[in-house]
C-alpha cells in the first residue's frame, strides 16, 4: 500500500474494490446489474468464517459475496447474517474500500499508529491480522479493507469464472 517513506494511507492507486453491505444479495444484484451495466462473477459463500473483533475476541461470519467482473475497481456486495461478525463493520459504515497490500500486518500497524481503529480482521493481532483487516479512520470517512496481495490470483480467477 505504501512505500517506506509514505504514510500508510497514501496509496489510493492500490484500491481494487468498493464494497457494500447489503440486506438481500440477489435483489441488489438484480437491481444494480442492469442499471450499472455490471456482470456478476458467481456468488460465493463463506460460512462459517472465523473473524476477530477489535477487542481481540473471535466471532463468526456467514457471508454471501458477489463481485462485478468489470474492474479495475470492482463492485463487491456482501450479505451477512444479522448478528454475525460483520455487524461490527455495519456499525462503522455500510461501505468500504478494498486495497491490496504486500505487508498487511505492517500496514495495519501503521494505520493504528496514525489513530485508525481496527474494526474486524481475519486473524488476531498476534497472528498478523490474517489476509484481511478492516480499519476505520479516526475522524470518519470510508472504512478501508486491507487485503493481502497473496489473494490477487484467487480473486482474478473468481472474477473470470
Amino acid at each position: 500500500m505504501s512505500k517506506s517513506n509514505e504514510p500508510a494511507t497514501a496509496a489510493l492507486a492500490d484500491i481494487y474494490h468498493h464494497g457494500l453491505l447489503v440486506a438481500d444479495l440477489a435483489a441488489t444484484m438484480a437491481a444494480l446489474g442492469p442499471a450499472l451495466g455490471v456482470e456478476w462473477a458467481p456468488v460465493r459463500s463463506f460460512s462459517p468464517m472465523p473473524m476477530w473483533l477489535a477487542d481481540g475476541t473471535e466471532a463468526v461470519a456467514h457471508l454471501k459475496v458477489a463481485y462485478s467482473r468489470q474492474g479495475p475497481i470492482h463492485l463487491e456486495l456482501i450479505e451477512a447474517r444479522p448478528g454475525d461478525a460483520y455487524g461490527a463493520l455495519r456499525a462503522e459504515n455500510q461501505a468500504h474500500l478494498g486495497v491490496w497490500v504486500e505487508d498487511l500486518a505492517g500496514e495495519a500497524e501503521a494505520l493504528l499508529a496514525a489513530g485508525w481503529r481496527m474494526v474486524l480482521s481475519g486473524a488476531p493481532a498476534a497472528s498478523g491480522y490474517g489476509l484481511i483487516a478492516y480499519l476505520a479512520p479516526p475522524d470518519g470517512g470510508p472504512v478501508v479493507e486491507l487485503v493481502s496481495a497473496a489473494l490477487r490470483g484467487a480473486m482474478a480467477e473468481w472474477w473470470a469464472s
